[in-house]
């Protein structure tokens, strides 16, 4: 509701719907950053809609706001700042649907998966939008391409966690990483030109900062609200490893969860600021998942080690942070803050700095499709 409010006090109602539109027919593929395709008013009414889409979806499946599941959905909060709406994941989530009917299985089983598929949305996009075929064409393909990446993403998911042991929080998007590569390579031999990324906007830098400053404040009164000495309680949180599957809310209760989400929230912003980066949709988008898994495995103490590698890991190569990528490195290595968590901080700078080596080529690999760009790299990294 917040997100719904802001959207209309930064932008007029025609503007939210101009650049809505502009969203919805965009390739959204990485890198799409909506605050440039649509601007602020327009990706806040996109945020907002997709997350009462999946809100609505949780409640109708009977779930409570679990840690995996609060992760799954301020995910989507922030991938739908550059590349996710609702027309590009609904197709995905009705291939889940039929895999969950033809297999006999009750849907609600695959609600982790449904949340987290949303990360291969771009394919949908993409196929009717970025490809220049007619749209008679682009349209059957793209809603058929995102069914088919639906019907697989549950058996193929439920196997890649084996592969990483654990260590990487974004399971799914390791298995997206594969199926992107996929279909990369199907259009790649009909020599479809995949690389239709836009530019980044940071025009909106200020608010951004302030939006994040908000809801981590919101999160912080709520946990002192609900348990006034939440921060005596909140140092057994950070003594956890954070490995694969650690639901904060279960293990350590609402409020202190609420407090890790603020913290984790400050720090992003704190990181970014200190290092005079700017904020735009993508790297929003990497601020926010910081956020959501902050209710399922990251804390200071296990994600400060993994930042500080990736830091080192530019500053020591040829890389820059003047690359959006970079930056987005720098946010999403946190994935692997459990291989901090478990191994000490050492292991856990090492990994960070082997995290920015790796992670530029998965791009190339992957077409764009996964939204969860880093998460391949991350699973072949721990493996």
């Amino acid at each position: 509701m917040i997100l719904f409010v802001l959207a209309f006090i930064f932008d007029s109602p025609e503007e939210i719907f101009n650049g809505y539109i502009n969203i919805l027919q965009s390739p959204s593929v990485l890198i799409s950053d909506y605050l440039c395709i649509g601007g602020l008013g327009a990706t806040l009414f996109n945020v907002a809609t997709i997350m009462l889409l999946n809100l609505a979806l949780v409640k109708k499946l009977g779930f409570r706001m679990t840690g995996p599941i609060f992760a799954d959905i301020f995910t989507i909060a922030g991938f739908s700042f550059f590349g996710k709406n609702i027309f590009n994941t609904l197709p995905i989530y009705l291939g889940i649907y039929l895999f969950a009917r033809i297999q006999k299985l009750p849907f609600r089983s695959f609600i982790i998966v449904v949340l987290f598929s949303t990360g291969i949305s771009p394919l949908v996009s993409f196929m009717i939008s970025g490809t220049g075929w007619p749209l008679y064409l682009g349209i059957p393909i793209g809603i058929i391409s995102g069914m088919l990446a639906g019907f697989v993403l549950p058996s193929f998911s439920a196997h890649t966690i084996r592969f990483h042991r654990g260590y990487n929080l974004y399971n799914i998007g390791f298995a997206m990483g594969v199926l992107s590569m996929v279909f990369a390579v199907i259009l790649h031999s009909f020599n479809v030109e995949l690389n239709v990324g836009g530019p980044t906007s940071e025009s909106y830098h200020t608010q951004s900062v302030w939006i994040v400053i908000l809801l981590s404040t919101i999160y912080l009164a709520a946990a002192f609200i609900l348990d006034p000495k939440v921060i005596k309680k909140y140092p057994k949180l950070m003594k956890s490893s954070g490995r694969f599957v650690s639901d904060f809310v279960k293990d350590f209760g609402r409020p202190v969860t609420m407090l890790n989400i603020a913290v984790m929230g400050y720090i992003s912003v704190f990181v970014l600021l200190i290092l005079n980066l700017q904020i735009n949709g993508t790297v929003m988008g990497g601020i926010l998942t910081i956020m959501s898994f902050a209710a399922f495995g990251k804390h200071p103490l296990n994600a400060i080690q993994v930042m500080f590698g990736a830091w080192l890991g530019v500053l020591l190569t040829n890389y820059t942070f003047d690359s959006v990528g970079m930056v987005l490195a720098l946010l999403f290595v946190t994935a692997v803050a459990p291989i901090s968590g478990r191994y000490g901080p050492f292991i856990g700078i090492i990994a960070g700095f082997l995290h920015i080596l790796i992670t530029p080529i998965a791009y190339a690999f992957q077409g764009g499709f996964d939204l969860y760009n880093n998460d391949l790299p991350q699973a072949l990294l721990l493996h």
